[in-house]
Formats: C-alpha cells, structure tokens, sequence
C-alpha cells in the first residue's frame, strides 16, 4: 500500500512524568496492594515513600483541626458561661422586681394601719378617751406594725445579699421565711399555702439559692392562678427523706403546664406566660440551684394543677 503524502498521521506524544512520581496518583489502597502483592517490587522504596508522606500529611490534617477542634470548644464553654451569667443576672433582676413589689404590698397593710391609728388618737384625744392604758396599747400596736415592716425589709436585704459558701440549714425554716416575704401579697390574691411537714430537714448549700428556686416556683403558681383566673387557690408543700434522697414537692391547683412546653420547661427562655409577661429564665435557674445542691428538679400535671419535684441526695444535701 502506497503511503499518502497528504495524510496526517498521528503526532507521536511523549507523555511526561510526574515529578513526584508514577505512583503519586494511585490510592493509598492501591499502593499497599503494590508492595503486599510484591514484596520484591523494584519500586518498594518509592511506594513506601509515598505512604509514609501521605500518612505524615494525615497526622497534620488530624492534628490541625484537633487544634481548631479544642479552639472551638473552648470558645463555646466561655460562650455558654457568659449566657449562663447572663441568665443568673435577668433571673436576679426579675426577681427583685417582683420581690419589690412583695415589699410595697407587706408595708402597705401596716402604713395603712399607722395611718388610721394616727387618725384615731387624735379623735379620741380630743374627745378625752386617752388614757394610760389606751396609751400603751397604741404603743404595743405601733411597735407589731413596725416590728412587721422591720422584719420584712430585713428578709428582703438577706435575699439579695451575695453569699458564694455553703452552709447547713432547715428547709421548713427558709421557706417560712420566703412566704413572710409573699404573705400579704398572696392574702390579697387568695393564695393559701400550707406547709404539710412538721419535722424540720436540714441540708447543706447556699441558702439565698435554695429560697430562690421556692421563689421562683410558687410564683409561677401565683401567676398561673391570676391568668386562668382560678377561684381557688392552694398551694402545698411537703419534705420528706427516702433512703437515697431528700425530697421537697411543691403542688398547686392552678390548672398544670401544656403539654407542649412542660419537657422543655426547664430550658432558658422558655415560658407559659404571655409575650412580654415572662422571661423564661426562672426555672432554668432553678435547676441550675437544684444540680448545685446535689440533686435534680423535676415537674409532673396532676389532676389539678403542677407538682415540682426536687431530689437531693442525701450524702450530698444532707447536714
């Protein structure tokens, strides 16, 4: 056949190596097979090399993003710590909002009170009825009055004052001294609670927190009878030791939680309440204060209302 000089024939590429070698871009599988199918391979040397190179590669991929890893991480603790002050902050403020306005209802009744006496001892004054003994009896009534509103503000001070160590006290007595702090309040609401527990239980902890998270639970009953507009109004509390735990339950009969938000209520700013009316944050403190204490907090509907359940341990909570 007779070779056309016209043709194009085929141009004849010499196809370039790589200059990190032949075997740069099989698989790290591939490269293995090579050397454990062959031992004797020419090239083991080379083969090896590119493992080893690729391995080292890894390592410092590895070891990089374990270092952005443990960056990321620490960043996110520091975050989630900020929050957390942040929650303890607008739990605090919304508490002292709403213990300010206790105040002002425990210091309204008896300025009432002196007020009237006031107007009182002038009438009988002059109508010529004082006498010693209506004198002193003005005087013991006056000191009740201000005894009361004494009494009051000093709760009101020892709530709020910073106290970072742990201490033993009685459960029965810190929750007495929380309703000395709603008492009026809760009267003019129709809120009857009723500590069913004679036999005081002491536990160890930081007591300001402990009468925080009472607080902040019967408030929240409070406002659940208010907004659903309950006639009547109980709330009960009981503590009581088991073999593992101290128990305290604290039950209303204001209706119970939704069964929407009552797995997450524990969680920040989530909340029952209308828009604008609630934070969110109360009980979210509270189980912080109860895993402080050794323990857990925990909320069940009933057939009338919420039982809240808080379980300390004994070896931890205990005196």
């Amino acid at each position: 056949m007779m070779h056309n000089p016209f043709s194009k024939s085929a141009p004849n590429i010499k196809r370039r190596k790589n200059p990190e070698g032949e075997y740069v871009y099989l698989s790290t599988e591939k490269l293995i097979n090579e050397v454990r199918d062959n031992p004797h391979h020419p090239d083991v040397n080379r083969i090896l090399d590119e493992i080893l190179k690729r391995y080292d590669s890894h390592s410092q991929e590895i070891e990089d993003m374990n270092e952005h890893l443990e960056t990321r991480i620490q960043d996110e603790v520091k975050l989630r710590e900020a929050n957390h002050k942040l929650y303890e902050q607008q739990a605090k403020m919304a508490a002292m909002g709403e213990m300010m306005d206790a105040v002002a209802h425990q210091w309204k009744q008896p300025l009432n009170a002196l007020s009237l006496m006031s107007d009182m001892l002038q009438g009988d004054f002059t109508s010529g009825s004082v006498t010693q003994e209506y004198v002193d009896e003005f005087t013991t009534d006056t000191h009740q009055q201000i005894d009361h509103m004494v009494t009051t503000l000093n709760e009101f001070r020892t709530f709020f004052r910073p106290k970072d160590t742990e201490e033993s006290f009685g459960i029965k007595r810190c929750i007495q001294s929380v309703l000395v702090l709603v008492n009026d309040e809760f009267m003019q609401k129709g809120i009857t609670v009723n500590i069913k527990s004679e036999q005081e239980i002491l536990i160890r902890g930081i007591e300001n927190e402990f009468k925080h998270l009472v607080l902040n639970i019967i408030n929240n009953a409070k406002d659940a009878f208010v907004e659903r507009e309950i006639k009547e109004r109980n709330i009960e509390i009981s503590f009581y030791t088991d073999d593992t735990h101290i128990n305290l339950e604290i039950e209303d009969n204001a209706g119970g939680i939704p069964e929407s938000v009552i797995h997450t209520i524990f969680k920040p700013e989530v909340t029952t309440k209308e828009e604008g009316k609630g934070t969110g944050i109360g009980l979210y403190i509270s189980m912080q204060i109860a895993q402080k204490l050794g323990g857990s907090l925990s909320v069940t509907n009933t057939e009338k209302g919420a039982q809240f359940l808080l379980e300390i341990l004994i070896n931890k909570g205990s005196f």
